[in-house]
C-alpha cells in the first residue's frame, strides 16, 4: 500500500473508532492524495471531525459534508414515504442498507449513500410495489441493469430500487436457492427498528450482517468494491453482538459457503481499519478453518485491490469479473455460460438451443466493450484472471460442516 493508502486508513480508523488522528509525519501532498482517494471511495464526509479536529479541515470538506447530511435527511425521509406507502397497501417491505446501515456509525449523516433500497417477499409482490409508486408519481426506468430488482426514480429524482432477491443470482444453484430459504427466514423473523428517530421495518442482526456480506461479495465477483462498505463492516461488528445472533450469523456463512470471504474481510478490517479482534474473534478463530483466510501478505494484496476498486469498481472499464477457481479455461467457460444465463433467463433454461445463446452472449460482450466501454475484450480477460489471486482462500459457496 502507498503511504496515503495507509493514512487514509488511519483516518477513517480514527473516525469509526472517535479518536484524535496526529498528522505528525505524513506530508501535505500525502494527505492530499489519501483526500482523493476518500472521495473516490465516498468516504471523504466520513472523515470531517477527524480532520477538522487536526485543524486540516477544508472548505471544501464542509461543503461536501453539508451536501451528504442534507442527502442522508433526504433519503431518510423519502424512505419512510415509500415505506409507508407500500405498506399502507397491504404489502411487507423491507428496508436494505441505506438509513439502517448509516445508524450504526458515529455521525450517521455523514455516511454517503445515494438510493432506497427495498426487498420483497418475490417477484409478484415487488411488481405490485412498483405498480403502487406509478400511482404516486415515480417511474420506472427505461433502462433495467439488474436481473435482481426493479429500478424506479421518484419524483425529485432519487432511484428506489425494488428487490425481489437479496443479489444478483451468483453461478452457483445451491447458493441462489439457499439465499432464497434465507429470504424466506428473513421476512419470518422482521423487525422494526428506529432509526434516527423514525420506525422502519429493517432486518434483524444476522440478516443485516449476511447482507452486508453478501452486497460486498456481489461487487466484488464483478467490478469490485471500496472502503465504505468495508467501514460499515467495521461499525456493525464494533458493537455488541449477542452470541444467539453470532452464531445464527456463523451458521449462515458457513451453509452458504461464504465464511471464507466472511474471514478474509474481517482479517482485513482488523489490520487496517479498527475492527476490534475480539469482536469477530468467533470468525477468525472457528475451528476447521484451515485453508480459509490469508497471511499479511494476501491481506496487503486484497486490500491493493479494494483501493484499485473505488466505490464500486469504477476506476477502469477492463474491471468487470473474477474468474473463480484454478486455472483460466474451465473458470472462464463457467464465468461465461453464467452470464448467458443472466442475459437469457428463459430461453437459457432450454439446454439444445446453449450453443446459439452462447454465440449471441459474446457477440454481445464484444459489442458492447467495444461501442461502449471502449476496452478490448483480452484486456477483461487479463484483468479478471490479475483479479482471481484472492478466490483461492475463500473456497466460494462450499458449504462448511
Amino acid at each position: 500500500m502507498k503511504r496515503h493508502e495507509r493514512l487514509l486508513c488511519c483516518l477513517l480508523k480514527c473516525t469509526l473508532l472517535e479518536k484524535p488522528f496526529d498528522m505528525e509525519g505524513y506530508t501535505d501532498d500525502e494527505l492530499d492524495n489519501a483526500v482523493k482517494a476518500a472521495i473516490k471511495h465516498s468516504v471523504f464526509p466520513l472523515l470531517y471531525d477527524v480532520l477538522s479536529n487536526a485543524g486540516r479541515g477544508t472548505g471544501i470538506l464542509e461543503s461536501v459534508s453539508l451536501q451528504t447530511v442534507q442527502q442522508s435527511y433526504h433519503l431518510l425521509f423519502l424512505s419512510k414515504y415509500v415505506v409507508n406507502l407500500i405498506l399502507s397497501n397491504g404489502i411487507k417491505v423491507i428496508l436494505l442498507k441505506g438509513s439502517s446501515t448509516a445508524a450504526l456509525y458515529p455521525v450517521p449523516e455523514l455516511r454517503k449513500s445515494g438510493d432506497v433500497d427495498l426487498l420483497f417477499e418475490n417477484r409478484q409482490e415487488a411488481g405490485r410495489a412498483c405498480m403502487v409508486l406509478r400511482k404516486a408519481g415515480f417511474n420506472v426506468k427505461e433502462e433495467q441493469h439488474a436481473h435482481h430488482h426493479i429500478a424506479c426514480i421518484s419524483p425529485d429524482g432519487i432511484d428506489v430500487e425494488l428487490h425481489s432477491m437479496l443479489v444478483e443470482p451468483f453461478d452457483s444453484n445451491r447458493i441462489n436457492h439457499y439465499l432464497e430459504k434465507v429470504k424466506e427466514g428473513i421476512f419470518k423473523n422482521t423487525c422494526t427498528k428506529d432509526v434516527l428517530g423514525i420506525k422502519l421495518p429493517v432486518l434483524s442482526e444476522p440478516f443485516h450482517a449476511f447482507y452486508l456480506l453478501l452486497h460486498m461479495l456481489q461487487h466484488f465477483l464483478r467490478s469490485g468494491f471500496g472502503l465504505k462498505l468495508m467501514c460499515d463492516w467495521v461499525v456493525f461488528w464494533n458493537r455488541d453482538i449477542t452470541k444467539k445472533n453470532k452464531d445464527k450469523f456463523l451458521r449462515l456463512v458457513k451453509e452458504s459457503g461464504t465464511y471464507g470471504f466472511a474471514r478474509i474481510l474481517s482479517q482485513a478490517c482488523v489490520y487496517y481499519l479498527g475492527l476490534e479482534r475480539d469482536k469477530v474473534s468467533f470468525i477468525l478463530d472457528m475451528e476447521n478453518n484451515d485453508g480459509y483466510g490469508m497471511d499479511s501478505a494476501g491481506i496487503l494484496e486484497f486490500m491493493k485491490e479494494v483501493f484499485e476498486a473505488g466505490e464500486f469498481g469504477k476506476s477502469s472499464p477492463d474491471r468487470m469479473v473474477v474468474l473463480r477457481g484454478r486455472g483460466i479455461l474451465l473458470p472462464f467457460i463457467r464465468e461465461f455460460h453464467h452470464q448467458m444465463k443472466l442475459t437469457y433467463p428463459k430461453a437459457g433454461k432450454v439446454i439444445f438451443i446453449w450453443p446459439v445463446l452462447w454465440v449471441l452472449t459474446f457477440a454481445g460482450f464484444m459489442h458492447r466493450n467495444k461501442s461502449i466501454r471502449n476496452v478490448a475484450g483480452s484486456a477483461i480477460i487479463k484483468k479478471a484472471v490479475q483479479r482471481s489471486f484472492v478466490v483461492e482462500g475463500m473456497k466460494l459457496f462450499k458449504k462448511m460442516k
